[in-house]
């Protein structure tokens, strides 16, 4: 079994998620972010002969990621719980604000949480990934302190993303805030919380969503050239939003209107060829870690007149009081539903975590680093599977690891890739613009 010395070796061994939380809790600055066209957000180390400490190693849910023992509410099975992880309550249903549900990926229901912590609970501020207007294909961590900044960054992305390098605007706000990220980010968060008690006071409540992980840069860009759009002329991009399920709709520059829109299943059926190794080795679709999850009611299909709707889950106490605010506040429009509808909305990623545990047992068998997940439960996921998935799970990966050389580890080099950029210069910039100087 290969030693993981630092996150370059990490990263090199395909088990970065690219949250970004080791750039977050170095100690000397060594770390920094890189945006790799075909591979996504990695650390890259300043000083290779970095050894002073195992922080990065210690944050980094590639690492390990632990998880709590599945719990269920009153009106949840624990067949629910064991499939999903900690489910307290499940409802269905959409923000309250018809432009909040219109302009969400499916209902709003992410955002109009987020508002109703800014505006009635008194939170400092929501951490989130946005669109980079300088950049429209990449993103931006932000910290957004009002509904209008909420709703311009309104919308799934589906290209990489690493909210956890902007935790130290959480740590250093002057109340607690949201914390908005997929499930690989959030693992990261609760590892940094650990190591950091003071962010760890400063964490009000962490909303996830369900995903299957992000694509790699490059999955935009060929997607936008198939298309027969040039990259480097976009000016603005939805993934999704403007209804449900909604649809990706570049807009090139000197127009402000699409010059195309492909539905979420077209489009999202080409660019998820581009995850990255990384991505199909992790378990969690689903948020487990996050105080509260959202995602599409995919038990029924689009009829193209909804304007959106929600599953919302939550896993902890505090997610539950924070959901039951929502609504009395009338931020949230929901009704509690019935658990079944969470699986069958999203049975691909339950079958997806079925089949990791086969895929690490190809890893294991090749000699390969494999993520450890003290807490979560593969058992349950993995016998939900035929017997010749199983088989395709263990048989097929270890296929794949020796065509495409998985055995030896990745060359990172940071040349002509795109640094990610740092929210606290954005941070900064938006504080001198807030003041007028």
């Amino acid at each position: 079994m290969k030693k993981l010395r630092n996150v370059a070796d990490v990263a090199s061994w395909r088990l970065c998620i690219g949250c970004g939380a080791c750039a977050y809790v170095c100690p000397s600055q060594n770390v920094r972010l890189v945006d790799f066209l075909r591979e996504g957000i990695r650390p890259v180390l300043n000083d290779t002969n970095c050894s002073s400490c195992s922080q990065c190693l210690d944050v980094c849910p590639g690492v390990e990621s632990r998880f709590n023992a599945p719990t269920a509410g009153t009106s949840v099975s624990m067949d629910t719980a064991r499939e999903w992880g900690p489910t307290l309550a499940v409802w269905e249903g959409h923000a309250a604000d018809p432009a909040i549900r219109f302009q969400g990926s499916s209902g709003g229901a992410l955002t109009a949480i987020s508002a109703y912590c800014l505006e009635v609970l008194g939170m400092h501020g929501v951490l989130h990934p946005a669109q980079d207007s300088e950049d429209p294909i990449r993103n931006r961590t932000r910290l957004s302190r009002s509904r209008s900044e909420l709703m311009a960054a309104c919308g799934s992305r589906y290209s990489p993303a690493s909210v956890c390098n902007g935790l130290h605007l959480v740590e250093a706000a002057p109340a607690p805030c949201v914390i908005i990220g997929k499930p690989s980010e959030i693992a990261g968060v609760r590892n940094a919380e650990r190591l950091r008690p003071a962010l760890s006071s400063k964490v009000g409540v962490t909303l996830s969503f369900f995903c299957a992980e992000t694509p790699s840069t490059r999955g935009t860009q060929a997607l936008l050239e198939k298309l027969g759009l040039d990259p480097a002329q976009l000016k603005d991009l939805k993934y999704r939003g403007r209804g449900w399920p909604g649809h990706f709709a570049p807009v090139m520059n000197g127009s402000s209107e699409p010059a195309h829109q492909l539905t979420y299943r077209e489009s999202w059926a080409f660019i998820q060829a581009f995850r990255p190794w990384a991505a199909h080795q992790w378990p969690d679709g689903s948020g487990e870690t996050a105080d509260i999850s959202c995602g599409d009611p995919w038990y029924e299909q689009p009829d193209g007149k909804n304007p959106g709707s929600s599953l919302v889950v939550a896993r902890t106490p505090t997610g539950v009081q924070i959901v039951q605010g929502a609504i009395r506040a009338g931020y949230l429009d929901l009704k509690v539903a019935e658990d079944w509808k969470v699986t069958r909305s999203q049975e691909g990623l339950l079958r997806k975590k079925g089949a990791i545990h086969g895929r690490r047992l190809a890893m294991r068998i090749a000699g390969l680093p494999v993520t450890r997940f003290p807490g979560l439960d593969f058992n349950h996921a993995w016998s939900r599977l035929p017997l010749r998935e199983k088989a395709r799970s263990v048989l097929g990966t270890l296929v794949r690891i020796v065509r495409k050389g998985l055995t030896k580890p990745l060359d990172l080099d940071p040349v002509g890739s795109v640094p990610v950029k740092d929210p606290l210069v954005e941070e900064n910039q938006q504080l001198r613009t807030a003041s007028g100087s």
